[in-house]
């Protein structure tokens, strides 16, 4: 809530005259308002060109990679303060040989991490040494690339310039199966954080679409009204996001809309955000190579919210937008960079959040306003009378 300072919610839930659902949520949004750069620490700008991607390791939330346009691969420590240069890195021409349009953490080891390129190739690093351990060689540009965060296989699925996904399997460093998912280029895939085997996929044709990778057929559904025959999107989704709990599917698109989707029943969004200028053209899948993007969302286990909250890079302006999944509502807008942004990363549990922009920068952004102890306590007998929200 515009102009609602946090102490006067949990002073008015500790008073009875809010209630405890209504207090959840403008708690929420109040911290979330609070978003601003980050006044401890600075990452050094290492980047001579855009950046693609982002990735903060799910092991000890410590460590972050960046890469892009000029194919460096570089790792900053995030436990240090002040301005924050490499601790390591792959220098640029010495692994790819064009765009990275991917980095991603193993989920269950920071030991290891992969990327994906328009050269062609996901590749497989060693992330002590920052050296290459493996590859595969999709023969097509790679825009997007994704390992389960369950850890229960050691698949990659690979979005990329063919109408096929790829499942890249670490164990055997061969492909293990491939699914005929989009009319044209299969963008961005995502995999369930909740079943290992369900991964969703968005394509250029605008369907987005969920596997089962265990069943023969593997297609279990096609999100949108499939009677009206009413695509997911009007134009290539470029970016997808399951929230935590595996219930909701965010999908980005080229149509400026990102949009929310309840998994088990698909036929329509439960949320739609416009993410553009309501006066901007839909873009075409002419520019590829620059128009995937990464969305970010907080998590169970923060501490700080009840709602999740989504990081929406925006497709027309140098902004990133905060937004109340439940609601759609747009918490507040982070502009600091000087170009397009493309991609965000939450850190969990420490309320920081990094962007990358086209601008070569990655920026750090942190919450102002915290809960000291007593304000926690008041919190906590706010929410403790408040039946889970099944909607939420």
């Amino acid at each position: 809530m515009a102009g609602t300072s946090l102490n006067s919610i949990v002073r008015g839930r500790a008073q009875g005259l809010i209630l405890a659902d209504t207090s959840q949520h403008q708690i929420s949004r109040s911290v979330f308002a609070t978003l601003a750069l980050c006044e401890t620490k600075r990452l050094a700008r290492a980047h001579t060109a855009a950046i693609h991607s982002l990735s903060i390791d799910a092991v000890q939330h410590r460590y972050v990679l960046s890469t892009g346009t000029d194919t460096s691969i570089q790792l900053f420590d995030l436990e240090s303060t002040g301005q924050i240069n490499p601790t390591r890195c792959v220098l640029a021409g010495s692994g790819h040989t064009n765009t990275v349009t991917s980095v991603e953490w193993y989920s269950v080891d920071n030991g290891m991490f992969s990327t994906a390129s328009l050269d062609h190739t996901v590749k497989i690093w060693d992330a002590h040494a920052m050296t290459e351990a493996s590859q595969f060689d999709l023969e097509c540009r790679v825009f997007s690339q994704k390992m389960s965060p369950t850890g229960a296989h050691a698949l990659i699925a690979a979005g990329c310039e063919s109408p096929y996904i790829r499942l890249c399997d670490l164990r055997s460093g061969a492909f293990a199966q491939s699914l005929l998912a989009h009319e044209s280029a299969s963008m961005s895939v995502d995999w369930s954080p909740v079943d290992a085997y369900m991964l969703a996929s968005g394509g250029t044709d605008g369907r987005l679409q969920l596997w089962d990778i265990r069943q023969a057929g593997s297609h279990v559904c096609d999100f949108g009204n499939s009677e009206s025959n009413t695509c997911a999107h009007d134009g290539s989704i470029n970016g997808l996001l399951f929230t935590d709990d595996g219930q909701r599917l965010v999908s980005a698109g080229l149509d400026h809309c990102a949009r929310v989707w309840n998994t088990a029943s698909p036929q329509t969004p439960t949320v739609e955000i416009q993410t553009g200028a309501e006066n901007d053209k839909p873009r075409t899948s002419t520019t590829l190579s620059t128009k995937t993007v990464e969305m970010a969302l907080t998590t169970a286990t923060d501490g700080t919210t009840s709602t999740k909250v989504l990081f929406i890079p925006s497709t027309s302006t140098c902004e990133v937008l905060v937004v109340d999944v439940c609601t759609g509502k747009v918490i507040t807008r982070l502009d600091a960079h000087f170009a397009s942004v493309t991609c965000a990363a939450w850190r969990p549990s420490f309320g920081e959040l990094y962007t990358g922009g086209a601008d070569s920068n990655v920026v750090a952004w942190s919450m102002r306003e915290v809960l000291d102890s007593t304000q926690a306590a008041l919190r906590t007998n706010a929410w403790s009378d408040s039946e889970p929200d099944d909607n939420v």
